[in-house]
């Protein structure tokens, strides 16, 4: 009897110091995890933002662009405009001339 109890009380022992070994692997890879993983979310929201300011970046550009396309032809309709007008004001369309018919009375 007294063989069996110590034997039980040292397989106990070992499962209780293999359990504790296992309980501290356990917790330096959950850390080890966690700390990966705060580094991927940081990673992903600094790319997050490059991204939004490129984004911002090209619309910026865009509206520029647009702004300066609306400026040359404005330029180039005003040229076009003056050429046909002149400086001395603008022509009039002359109307087809309408044959006077004499009534005879």
């Amino acid at each position: 009897m007294e063989q069996i109890l110590a034997f039980v009380l040292g397989v106990s022992a070992g499962v209780l110091i293999w359990a504790v070994v296992v309980a501290f692997r356990t917790t330096k890879k959950v850390n080890t995890l966690s700390e990966k993983l705060d580094g991927i979310l940081y990673q992903i929201d600094r790319n997050d933002e490059l991204l939004n300011r490129r984004i911002d970046g090209h619309i910026d550009f865009t509206t520029n662009l647009h702004k300066d396309s609306l400026s040359y032809t404005d330029s180039r309709v005003d040229k076009l405009e003056s050429k046909f007008i002149g400086t001395t004001g603008a022509k009039e369309i002359q109307q087809p001339i309408k044959k006077q018919t004499k009534k005879i009375k």
